[in-house]
């Protein structure tokens, strides 16, 4: 598969799966509301709506205080069980229908698992996951016939067939993740800080697939005593759960064994050998 093909596909599947929407999420109250002028709002008004990881995210221009208010009450009513954060900057001019036309989009957005759409003026680009395919053609066809015909309604929407296909992209997201070796300081559960990196991407991927287990095994090379080799491989495990855990993940759903030297994938008689037996492997349960 060409390389481009394969970014395409891992996008897709990152944004099934709220990845993409997470750092969307993380940096919002820097990246969304940010301008290069205090006066943006009067001159380029937008509203960016961002949905995912049981967050809500509201920013933008508003007409006015019933306008901010109208659209948080639609929030709590039709987002269960989320976490509205909102920056809303007060607009001198907004066009025609502005309070009409984002209760209506975020009307829409309340039919999808994840989504990011931003409304300007001239323009409505929406970028959402749905199990709900039939409610939310309803809702974006009745947000595009109450819309001027010279404003463009671009929407990509992934439909999934509920929480079976979510399993499976978040399955083939995990299968897609690009981590680096675990590795401690010698004879130590200590871990590195040049392996925070393949832990974070871990405990990201697991704040978004809040339903799957992920399995940690430890593993040693074949020096020593192998009942100490299965002490240590375990305990590394251990010491990996517990950093995951501090990043928010339910300890319940990390699940932890040490293999010690079963399980070797490279020769033990050579240094290079035992340093890639040395290991920490990640599966999904």
């Amino acid at each position: 598969m060409p390389r481009r093909s394969i970014q395409v596909l891992i996008t897709l599947l990152l944004l099934a799966c709220g990845l993409l929407l997470s750092v969307a999420l993380d940096h919002a109250g820097q990246d969304e509301v940010s301008s290069d002028n205090q006066l943006a709002p009067l001159w380029n008004p937008s509203i960016t709506i961002i949905f995912g990881r049981g967050r809500l995210f509201l920013a933008g221009t508003t007409a006015s205080a019933d306008h901010e208010a109208s659209l948080l009450d639609l929030a709590d009513e039709q987002f269960s069980a989320v976490v509205t954060q909102s920056h809303f900057q007060p607009g001198i001019i907004t066009p025609d229908n502005w309070i009409f036309t984002s209760n209506r989009l975020l009307y829409a957005l309340a039919a999808t698992e994840s989504a990011q759409a931003i409304m300007r003026p001239d323009s409505i680009e929406i970028r959402a996951v749905s199990a709900d395919a039939e409610t939310l053609a309803t809702r974006l066809n009745f947000l595009r016939e109450n819309v001027s015909a010279e404003i463009p309604i671009n929407s990509d929407v992934i439909v999934v067939d509920g929480a079976t296909s979510f399993a499976q992209l978040c399955s083939q997201t995990f299968a897609q993740l690009v981590l680096e070796p675990v590795s401690f300081k010698q004879s130590s559960t200590d871990i590195r800080t040049s392996s925070f990196v393949t832990l974070d991407r871990i405990t990201d991927f697991a704040s978004d697939c809040r339903h799957a287990k992920i399995l940690i095994t430890g593993h040693s090379d074949a020096s020593g005593d192998e009942s100490w080799n299965r002490q240590l491989s375990l305990a590394r495990a251990q010491a990996v759960a517990n950093h995951i855990a501090r990043g928010g993940i339910d300890p319940q759903r990390l699940l932890v064994q040490g293999a010690g030297s079963s399980a070797p994938i490279a020769d033990n008689t050579t240094a290079q050998g035992r340093g890639l037996n040395r290991r920490i492997e990640f599966d999904l349960r």
